[in-house]
């Protein structure tokens, strides 16, 4: 049950005295504190004023449209919560002042019980709002809290743990036996996963409160994918899975930063080495119309679950399968799609189990003059 605020303050505004009487004798017998004027632009200076809680206006006032009373308050006092009162000819246009900002409307005639009961829940309606915007400060402060913690009390012992490795590497040079040394193998390897988690951690809270560096210039996604491509051939090449690719060399031109968009290529072929048994293969496709271009990168790996694929954008989801090779962050193609996001373009996926999977990456067609 939520309890009301004593003496919450209502403001109507209507031009009809019997109206503002009935209204105010109503509303202060429930504790409330009234405040009426008959008067557009009065109406719009006392909620500015005062700042009321609820306020109640008149769609159908002689010299200010009520229309406009909800978008200046809407616009000045987003705290506000706007209810409509109208005529029954009148409905259609509560409906359109509800899209402008008002949170209900109130149909005349109706009862003191009627104008109680919509002010309980229009007062209930903001409290709720309040206390949402209020736990999604705390999460936002929560989440930069974290950040913090990853940068300052994480980064700097992982880096330093892997000096330490590297160190022990070379000191031991060929005296480590060979168990010793896959061990310290292992556990380098380990300390690499960590740190790309950190770093892929900080990079989506970089872009979610856009302090991601992202220097958009004209760009040949030729370059791009190609470059992408020849980093990723001696992984496939030690993997033994072919890495094919038909680019078409007039593909037209995009707006982008060439850095994170190659770390969206290599993060989805990447992906596709982990889950591509030896002997199979790979495929970059290109194609373009007149208002986008298209990058499609096909594996003939052990494919996602159709009730999994809604999921896989998604932080830390990660599809386990045997044919894995590599456990993965599981935020990369949480990445991928946030910077497609930030280029204006799209990411989709289509995949068969046992049949391989297939991501389509649609972007805006840059048109020079």
């Amino acid at each position: 049950m939520i309890e009301k605020n004593d003496a919450e303050h209502i403001l109507i505004i209507d031009d009809e005295e019997s109206i503002l009487d009935g209204c105010r004798q109503a509303l202060e017998k429930s504790g409330y504190s009234v405040i009426t004027t008959s008067d557009g632009p009065d109406g719009i200076r006392i909620a500015r004023e005062k700042k009321p809680e609820l306020a109640f206006v008149d769609l159908k006032m002689p010299n200010c449209s009520g229309m406009d009373i909800i978008e200046l308050l809407t616009k000045d006092l987003p705290g506000i919560v706007l209810i409509v009162i109208t005529g029954y000819a009148s409905i259609v246009s509560a409906v359109e002042a509800m899209k402008k900002g008002a949170y209900d409307y109130l149909p005349k005639p109706f009862t003191p019980d009627q104008l109680r009961a919509v002010t309980k829940r229009g007062l209930e309606h903001r409290f709720l709002k309040i206390e949402a915007d209020r736990l999604r400060e705390e999460k936002e402060r929560m989440e930069k809290n974290f950040i913090t913690f990853v940068s300052h009390e994480m980064r700097s012992p992982l880096v330093t743990i892997q000096q330490y490795i590297e160190t022990l590497k070379v000191i031991a040079g060929d005296d480590l036996k060979k168990e010793v040394f896959e061990i310290i193998e292992r556990c380098d390897k380990r300390i690499q996963s960590l740190q790309d988690l950190v770093e892929h951690w900080l990079d989506l809270s970089r872009i979610e409160n856009g302090t991601f560096s992202q220097a958009k210039e004209s760009l040949a996604l030729v370059n791009i994918l190609e470059k992408s491509i020849e980093e990723l051939n001696p992984l496939c090449h030690r993997r033994e899975i072919r890495l094919i690719s038909d680019i078409q060399k007039d593909l037209p031109n995009i707006m982008g930063d060439q850095e994170s968009l190659l770390r969206v290529f290599t993060n989805i072929i990447g992906n596709a080495t982990k889950y591509t048994p030896a002997g199979g293969t790979i495929s970059v496709d290109t194609d373009f119309d007149d208002y986008y271009i298209y990058v499609k990168i096909t594996d003939t790996g052990s494919g996602i679950p159709q009730d999994k694929l809604p999921f896989i954008f998604e932080p830390f989801y990660r599809v386990k399968g045997k044919d894995e090779r590599q456990r993965g962050s599981g935020l990369g193609l949480t990445f991928s799609r946030k910077i497609m996001e930030a280029h204006d373009g799209k990411i989709e996926v289509t995949s068969k189990e046992g049949e391989g999977t297939t991501f389509i990456l649609k972007f805006p067609r840059l048109y020079e003059l």
